[in-house]
């Protein structure tokens, strides 16, 4: 396995200033998704935004992990609907 885009959990926690047990419950909460190689713990480079995200929501607005889950689901939603928005603007240009 290439471990060149993968960060170790323990060093990512460190520099974050967070506890290796919120990753582990966050990931037990299924909100994000660790690999586990020669023992060692490591996030995805991909998955390091979506993590920071939910770091920042937890630490700074007090949100806790179901919240997360709501907001994440919901987020995800709009994202869908603006897309179909935008598709079918685009469709609706070409009869007009």
């Amino acid at each position: 396995m290439d471990t060149q885009d993968l960060i170790i959990i323990d060093l990512f926690c460190e520099e974050c200033q967070i506890e290796t047990h919120f990753i582990e419950e966050l990931e037990d909460f299924g909100l994000i998704h660790t690999i586990v190689y020669n023992n060692t713990k490591y996030l995805h480079r991909e998955e390091l935004v979506h993590v920071e995200k939910i770091i920042r929501m937890h630490n700074d607005l007090n949100i806790n992990k179901e919240g997360i889950a709501v907001i994440l689901d919901l987020l995800h939603k709009m994202n869908q609907l603006t897309s179909e928005v935008k598709l079918l603007k685009t469709r609706l240009g070409l009869y007009e």
